[in-house]
């Protein structure tokens, strides 16, 4: 049983394996090459050493491209459009090339066929040199592009669905991204806007100035602010994009004495927080930025009493929470102008008094507004 199994694959294996190649799918490259666009290159003057030299670094420069060059003789046609549009149409091509030197054979003509926008562009390029042929050649490529320069910004500006317009040339994809740049260059193709960086990226220093008053009294107090910053950009990472933590220090701050019957007390205010700021890219020159923290708010006072009473000092230390909003102006690309408001809470609150009475109380709540400028490292 086992010998007539055996005999039987032998003899059918020959009569599987066509089969088996006719189902194979054909190989990527094949595929990846027909869907490729087709130039033709005609062969005018293939006994002239520096055009067929010319012809060489064309077909490279185009297949370099991703187009399929195809190199064919130059046909009967006394007409050189008309054997390039022969030439282009018999291939399928969407463009036809031929370079032809002239009679005094210190010049060269490059005829380009543009199938597209159904065009014919000459250009007479010196060739002397033993740069030539790659000038020759460039000179070609660049002849077409311009050629193809009005089809394709119509192709790239496609009008909505169902809206009204003529007819105009297809331009193939490839054709397409080839001449993106060139759009680029002439200023109708801005392309793909870089990203720009968030306001709070990265790491920032911000120095202004700070105000204080408190509902209870105590102030109006100016003093200088630093703030020390690190956020994430629009393209993500540890923290989402517009989101940072700043460190805030403001102060010494200090404003007018609290005036009473005994006397004056003057009072100086510092404080740091630990804050999350959120400043949202909105593609305008000013974005919100609101933030939250926490830390700590230190009140020193020192009085001046009317005798007989003595002078005499204090401090109340106090923790703190902070809501705050406001905006920022973008002044470049790594500077900003940032106006905000604070409400700051303070526990325990601190209460200033002389000889009994009640002069003022800070932190229930002492509203806060800083002005600085931001700049990231």
């Amino acid at each position: 049983m086992r010998s007539f199994t055996l005999l039987a694959s032998l003899l059918l294996a020959p009569a599987l394996a066509p089969a088996r190649a006719a189902a194979a799918p054909p190989a990527p490259s094949q595929q990846a090459a027909a869907a490729a666009s087709r130039v033709v290159i005609v062969e005018a003057d293939a006994d002239d050493p520096l055009v067929r030299e010319a012809a060489t670094r064309l077909r490279a420069e185009l297949g370099a491209a991703g187009f399929e060059v195809v190199r064919v003789p130059q046909g009967r046609e006394g007409d050189a459009r008309a054997a390039l549009e022969r030439a282009a149409q018999d291939e399928g091509a969407f463009a036809a090339a031929a370079i032809f030197r002239s009679r005094a054979g210190a010049t060269a003509d490059l005829w380009i066929v543009d199938r597209v926008t159904q065009k014919t562009v000459v250009r007479t390029v010196e060739v002397a040199g033993a740069a030539a042929p790659s000038v020759m050649a460039v000179r070609a490529v660049e002849l077409l592009q311009a050629s193809l320069l009005e089809a394709s910004l119509l192709s790239s500006r496609a009008p909505p669905e169902g809206a009204a317009g003529g007819e105009r040339a297809a331009v193939p994809e490839d054709v397409q991204r080839w001449m993106a740049p060139v759009r680029r260059q002439a200023g109708a193709d801005p392309g793909p806007a870089a990203e720009r960086p968030g306001m709070l990226e990265g790491f920032g220093v911000e120095a202004g100035l700070v105000a204080l008053l408190s509902a209870g009294g105590i102030g109006p107090a100016l003093g200088p602010a630093l703030r020390l910053s690190y956020g994430a950009g629009v393209g993500g990472g540890a923290l989402p994009a517009g989101l940072a933590a700043r460190l805030t220090f403001a102060g010494p701050a200090i404003g007018p004495a609290l005036e009473g019957a005994l006397g004056a007390v003057s009072v100086r205010q510092e404080m740091a927080l630990l804050e999350a700021v959120w400043a949202p890219e909105t593609g305008a020159a000013i974005s919100p930025v609101l933030s939250a923290g926490v830390g700590g708010v230190h009140l020193f006072i020192a009085g001046d009493p009317l005798p007989p009473l003595r002078s005499a000092t204090g401090e109340v230390w106090s923790i703190a929470a902070s809501l705050g909003g406001g905006a920022g102006l973008r002044l470049t690309d790594r500077a900003a102008l940032l106006l905000d408001a604070h409400a700051i809470f303070a526990e325990p609150r601190a209460v200033v008094t002389l000889g009994g009475e009640r002069l003022g109380t800070a932190g229930r709540p002492t509203f806060a507004g800083f002005l600085g400028l931001l700049v990231r490292l």
